[in-house]
């Protein structure tokens, strides 16, 4: 069974035994609406395509699925915005919580790659959103020659260059501009 739909909530129950397709597609609005004002974070969605199949047996939820999105973010290195595409494929096994005492316990191995679902329902929002997050580099570069800024006047070098010398030493590393090993 195919669905294609603008919501990512599941019914666990009417999960056919041959599994679901759901196929979704949003732009920046749906993705905006994950986080708190707050919580935001410092690059902003355009396109997001989300394929995945998910398969329940006997109350235990797999999903394998695949995303394609693209973001506006800033260059690490000249600050100016830069379109950065995202494909990445995901896996999640889902199993009914169960009540437990509300202390810490100790996650085995074989727990850590495991979440769980309260109810007949599962929002694959936050697993989509999670899973966009992770999959943004920690330097992005609008492109992979980026020049930069200069650190003295700023000037964008990618645009133009500017008449600073780049012999300047901090005065504080003076001392160590002379500094040589011998081996």
């Amino acid at each position: 069974m195919v669905s294609t739909t603008n919501s990512l909530k599941i019914n666990v129950v009417t999960i056919p035994e041959d599994g679901l397709n759901l196929v979704f597609s949003e732009g920046g609005k749906w993705f905006d609406a994950c986080f708190n004002e707050d919580e935001k974070p410092d690059f902003s969605l355009n396109k997001l395509d989300v394929n995945c199949h998910i398969i329940k047996t006997s109350g235990t939820v797999f999903i394998k699925g695949k995303f394609s999105a693209t973001i506006n973010i800033n260059c690490s290195r000249c600050l100016e915005e830069a379109k950065l595409p995202l494909d990445a494929n995901f896996d999640y096994t889902l199993i009914p919580e169960k009540p437990q005492v509300k202390e810490d316990l100790e996650l085995k191995k074989e727990e850590l790659e495991i979440s769980y679902y309260h109810g007949d329902f599962i929002d694959l929002t936050p697993i989509i959103c999670e899973q966009i997050i992770l999959q943004v580099p920690i330097k992005v570069l609008c492109h992979p020659e980026c020049k930069g800024l200069c650190p003295q006047c700023g000037t964008n070098l990618n645009d133009s260059s500017c008449d600073c010398t780049s012999g300047n030493v901090d005065s504080r590393m003076a001392a160590l501009k002379n500094f040589k090993i011998n081996n």
